[in-house]
């Protein structure tokens, strides 16, 4: 895309000069999938959207806490070169290439982004090379080093799983795959990898709930970043009420899992479905199971900002956890979906999964409500079951005068009863 020409004569006036000057190097407006994470979700919990351990792309970059993997990415980034026959002319390839992407790059961010040509080429090609040697050395074992600390150090492949998949954290995935198909595709261990979505959704397996089936499907599909291929790992291939989602400005009122277990639904574990694909049948909802852990308040917390800021992007995770937030109000709402195993807790204690679905959802503006319908079934189910039992009440116990008045003397002697045993136990220990 081109920059945006202006010709025109420019004043004497020094402010005018310097507005025409910004606007001679605006670009055109992009619809971007990188951006910083909006305020109101940031202000929630800050943390959940700060890398902790290293920056990769530009928005980060120099941070003085994240200085420490600078030296690792360098190794990485000559360790993957250094398989190709000539790594030096491999390298030039590659930052050339990265440089002639500069305006597709720079279109992927909401931001203006402050370095230069040279330098976001310089900073893309550390990082994207970095994370294919990451991904390659995490699958194939034989790659690793003996004194590699990335490997060698158990909490530092946990908190890079994490810091790569933070929306702030992200480069454009054409750049990664591109520097895989020159990099990777073209050495001798290019038979020992099928392609470049498997090799990433394998790296995140350990903190993800995917099915094989949207392994095969998300390899034939295109992403913008690591984060969006985490997002589409996710997607139902057919969701069951997709064409339901523009049904509702505002997401209906859901009854909590308690609640709705005392009106006769089942809850049942269901492994056959993608993670927000629920569905409601014959009294039983089946839900898929979702894994709590260290790293799930984080990577959920980045799905939703990417959604609440991409509008191309369909808001499946922001639908789940509104519903989750209604379904899970209190701990023993929580403790009956762990005992079915629709939800496995490795927090411990079922108060950090209550507050995680609760807290999850705040400051979140909704506009495709993916699960509307199923939140009429379980309503309009909850309703029907209240309506039977009143139904049943009238009928056995308000059917004539006669049995409303039986139905006064029997709760008035019980009370007779219980209060007679109270004052006998008063009496018995009174001094």
């Amino acid at each position: 895309m081109a920059a945006i020409t202006i010709h025109v004569q420019v004043p004497s006036r020094g402010w005018l000069h310097s507005v025409l000057a910004e606007l001679a190097e605006l670009a055109p407006p992009s619809n971007w999938s990188i951006s910083r994470v909006p305020f109101t979700l940031r202000v929630v919990k800050p943390e959940a959207y700060t890398p902790q351990i290293i920056s990769i792309g530009p928005l980060h970059h120099g941070e003085k806490n994240l200085q420490s993997m600078e030296f690792h990415k360098l190794h990485y980034m000559f360790s993957l070169l250094r398989r190709n026959p000539n790594a030096f002319d491999t390298l030039d390839a590659c930052g050339m290439a990265i440089e002639r992407l500069d305006r597709q790059v720079r279109a992927c961010y909401s931001e203006s982004i402050k370095f230069t040509t040279h330098e976001l080429a310089r900073i893309l090609l550390v990082d994207g090379c970095f994370i294919l040697e990451l991904f390659l050395r995490f699958s194939l074992k034989n790659l690793r080093l003996k004194d590699d600390p990335v490997f060698n150090t158990s909490w530092i492949i946990s908190t890079l799983q994490r810091d790569l998949a933070l929306l702030e954290n992200q480069i454009p995935f054409f750049v990664l795959q591109w520097l895989f198909d020159v990099a990777v595709m073209k050495t001798d261990i290019a038979q020992e990898v099928s392609n470049l979505p498997e090799l990433a959704l394998a790296f995140f397996k350990s903190i993800l709930y995917r099915n094989q089936e949207s392994v095969q499907s998300i390899s034939r599909s295109q992403f913008f970043h690591l984060l969006g291929l985490i997002h589409d790992s996710y997607l139902p291939p057919q969701p069951a009420h997709i064409q339901d989602r523009h049904a509702m400005s505002t997401q209906p009122f859901v009854y909590s899992a308690s609640s709705l277990r005392e009106v006769g639904i089942h809850f049942k574990r269901d492994t056959t479905r993608s993670q927000f694909d629920l569905l409601f049948e014959r009294g039983v909802l089946k839900i898929p199971p979702l894994l709590i852990h260290e790293s799930t308040d984080s990577i959920f917390r980045n799905l939703i900002a990417f959604e609440q800021i991409f509008h191309g992007s369909s808001q499946f995770v922001t639908s789940y956890f509104i519903f989750m937030a209604y379904l899970v109000s209190t701990d023993s709402d929580t403790e009956l979906l762990e005992h079915k195993g629709i939800i496995e807790n490795h927090m411990g204690g079922w108060e950090n999964a209550s507050f995680l679905f609760n807290d999850m959802s705040k400051q979140v503006v909704l506009g495709d409500f993916h699960l509307a319908q199923l939140c009429r079934e379980l309503n309009q189910y909850n309703r029907t079951a209240w309506d039977k039992y009143e139904t049943t009440l009238k009928r056995v116990y308000f059917r004539t005068p006669w049995t409303v008045i039986a139905l006064i003397a029997s709760c008035a002697l019980l009370l007779l009863v219980l209060v007679g045993a109270v004052v006998t136990v008063l009496s018995y220990y009174r001094p």
